[in-house]
């Protein structure tokens, strides 16, 4: 990750930090199958049967779900992943001990088919069983991890050193916000977390604000909206980028966590000059209890015409806590940029992996609340006291050395 001072334009001084390893193999164990108990709560055995494709993935702690702040951690992340999943299923860790493998811990199965560590620096490896056999992931190597830049919102104001306000109006060619702009009211700091509000415009107290758009058309109060960005600080080019967030419940808005290119300019039809990076974007509350988060990649071509790449992930509920929604818990969301790639996660389970449009020029950080004019006709005036919150935004140096590597195998032992 290559991070730019605006002011001076000198790179800021970064070392190696690890290389995040992501090692895949089909690996049949003769075992016995007591040694890696098989099973789902309660004692049932796991009806997963056939080859079972074991993935472990080294990386920074970038899984840290959870209802209430805290602190991030500096101990690498190690994720177990077993396809087909086997929700429930024990997962068991070992530690490399000279010539030896020594069990370390144990967690089960989530609905991902995934496991979540976070060891002291070491070696290791991840088993679970399916038909009897043990199928156990080849051995990564985990450390600590130092940020390359870091906020924890632990003040009680914005670090306006960092961070500034884009004071926009009608931001977007395709989300206008004609009856909205950015302001600081609209935000503040304390208990450790950023809360990205809307607000009510005193400036316009009273005033009908007519819009018009495709989707949606009406009058609305004039708003105040969050928009913060290390647009004149920090820029970035390559790592991984991640964010602690618990969205807003309210719907008539929408939270996001984001990046732009330097200067806030493209180069129509050169993705590779500046995209928008959208690692996640929620919209609130549907009343359907089908809420998902959104990833993008745009960019332009001539003329303003936008190329859009990602989706909405309904496979992201997976990460949802029983009888939570998202507005009850934080999660981790994190997209790993790479000169080829995208690779996009919450809790460092993978959901969404894009190699086009990959842009090659720093960029810097947003996090925003915003009400676009297509969704005014949702928001209610009961709604504008709710706030998305961001625990902590870090940035993970990945310049200098490809951050994952994934290998192939079959191995019988």
């Amino acid at each position: 990750m290559q991070l730019e001072s605006q002011a001076d334009r000198s790179p800021v001084a970064r070392g190696l930090l690890v290389i995040g390893l992501v090692v895949t193999v089909l690996l049949l164990s003769l075992l016995p199958s007591d040694v890696h108990a098989a099973g789902k709560k309660g004692g049932k055995q796991s009806t997963r049967s056939g080859a079972v494709r074991a993935t472990l993935a080294s990386l920074p702690p970038i899984v840290q779900p959870g209802t209430s702040p805290t602190s991030p951690r500096s101990t690498g992340s190690l994720v177990a992943t077993f396809s087909p999943a086997s929700p429930g299923q024990k997962v068991t860790l070992e530690r490399r001990t000279g010539s030896a493998w020594k069990v370390v811990d144990t967690a089960r199965e989530d609905a991902w088919g995934s496991a979540a560590f976070a060891p002291r620096a070491g070696t290791y490896r991840a088993s679970t069983t399916s038909g009897g056999r043990t199928w156990t992931t080849r051995a990564v190597t985990t450390r600590r991890w130092s940020p390359a830049f870091e906020d924890t919102f632990s003040g009680t104001d914005l670090d306006l050193s960092v961070w500034n306000d884009q004071k926009r109006e009608h931001e977007s060619v395709y989300a206008p916000r004609t009856c909205a702009r950015v302001d600081p009211a609209a935000r503040r700091v304390g208990g450790g977390v950023l809360h990205l509000g809307v607000a009510l415009d005193p400036a316009r107290s009273g005033l009908p604000c007519s819009y018009t758009h495709p989707r949606s058309s009406g009058t609305s109060p004039y708003l105040l909206n969050s928009q913060v960005a290390t647009e004149h600080t920090r820029s970035f080019r390559h790592g991984i980028v991640a964010a602690r967030i618990k969205p807003q419940r309210a719907k008539g808005m929408h939270s996001g966590f984001w990046m732009l290119p330097q200067g806030t300019t493209y180069v129509d039809g050169v993705p590779a000059g500046g995209t928008e990076i959208d690692v996640m974007e929620f919209f609130g509350e549907n009343g359907r209890g089908t809420e998902t988060v959104g990833s993008h990649i745009h960019y332009y071509e001539p003329g303003w015409n936008k190329v859009s790449l990602g989706d909405m992930f309904p496979s992201l509920r997976r990460s949802l806590s029983a009888r939570r929604s998202w507005w009850q818990e934080f999660h981790v969301f994190s997209v790993e940029w790479t000169p080829t790639e995208y690779v996009f996660r919450i809790d460092g389970r993978e959901y969404y992996r894009e190699a086009k449009a990959v842009s090659q020029t720093p960029q810097y950080l947003v996090l925003s609340n915003l009400t676009s004019d297509y969704e005014l006709g949702d928001l209610t005036a009961d709604e504008l006291g709710d706030t998305a919150q961001v625990d902590w935004v870090r940035v993970f140096d990945a310049t200098s050395h490809e951050t994952s590597r994934v290998t192939h195998g079959r191995k019988a032992s």
